[in-house]
């Protein structure tokens, strides 16, 4: 009954880090499509990756709980061999999106070393699927991942003050924060291998929520787009008159010379005349030369 219940937690937990992890890509992605940053794309790359290992882990849990015999253990292994090709490229892009951020150069030793880390982090997934008896393996993969994690940290907090934007500053300073907060966990997780299943997804939902408030602001901050009305006086240098104003109305709303005639109760050979002589003072030769004139207006 206890083991039920704190799978189904599990599950939940997991859920809701990706569903917040979901909403921060999609904004992440209309943020990339508005202001096009250099940097949004790559932040699109390594949450993608981020959301992808929650992804694998939950379909890992399902396997483990709703697939039984020789399909589970197939599907099994296949779902921790793609977390852990998963797992290995973020430790070599977490260093190197965090270097390019700051814009400290990418290059060896920290190239080499990252890349001699992930290929470790693989060696001891593989070893850790064949050998599952030998939990220790599981430990000294969480030990590496907190420590590449932490040299990002690391990175960041030097880097911090050379960071000009105040909004920038205070979103790495709460991830700081958080990463901090977050360690004794990460430190337990080592030693005791179900607080594992919680750690990641608590995590990954923390950063998307911090990240996902900042895009919030960001959004809020857009001015509204005021539309401004077209008046008489606008056209003053084009010498319009008021019944001419009411059919150029007419036409910006989109209707035929003959709704404009029953709409200002005239007959359309006067409307046709009206027309004319607006084509004639604004120097256009259709509608849509003259919506795009009134646009500019």
């Amino acid at each position: 009954m206890i083991a039920d219940l704190e799978q189904g937690l599990t599950i939940l937990l997991y859920m809701f880090a990706f569903a917040t992890g979901c909403m921060t890509m999609v904004l992440s992605v209309v943020f990339h499509i508005r202001e096009s940053y250099e940097w949004t794309k790559y932040f699109i790359i390594f949450h993608s990756s981020l959301l992808l290992a929650i992804v694998l882990q939950v379909l890992n849990l399902f396997v483990d709980i709703f697939v039984s015999d020789t399909v589970g253990i197939i599907l099994s292994y296949v779902l921790r061999g793609l977390l852990a090709a998963n797992v290995s490229f973020l430790m070599v892009f977490i260093p190197y999106f965090t270097t390019w951020v700051i814009a400290q150069p990418w290059r060896n030793p920290f190239k080499a070393f990252f890349f001699i880390v992930a290929a470790g982090y693989t060696a001891l997934s593989v070893l850790g699927m064949i050998f599952e008896n030998i939990t220790s393996l599981g430990s000294w993969m969480v030990i590496v991942f907190c420590l590449v994690i932490f040299f990002a940290i690391g990175l960041i907090i030097k880097s911090l003050k050379t960071i000009s934007r105040h909004d920038v500053r205070t979103v790495c300073q709460a991830i700081i924060i958080l990463s901090f907060v977050m360690m004794p966990l990460l430190i337990v997780s080592v030693f005791v291998p179900r607080v594992r299943y919680i750690s990641y997804p608590l995590y990954f939902m923390a950063f998307s929520i911090i990240i996902l408030v900042y895009l919030f602001i960001y959004f809020r901050k857009i001015p509204k787009v005021i539309q401004k009305m077209l008046t008489l006086d606008n056209l003053e240098p084009y010498h319009i008159t008021e019944r001419e104003f009411s059919v150029i109305v007419g036409i910006k709303e989109g209707k035929t010379n003959k709704e404009i005639a029953d709409k200002l109760d005239i007959s359309v050979n006067t409307v046709n005349n009206h027309v004319a002589n607006i084509y004639a003072k604004m120097q256009v030769r259709s509608r849509i030369d003259l919506l795009n004139v009134l646009s500019e207006t």
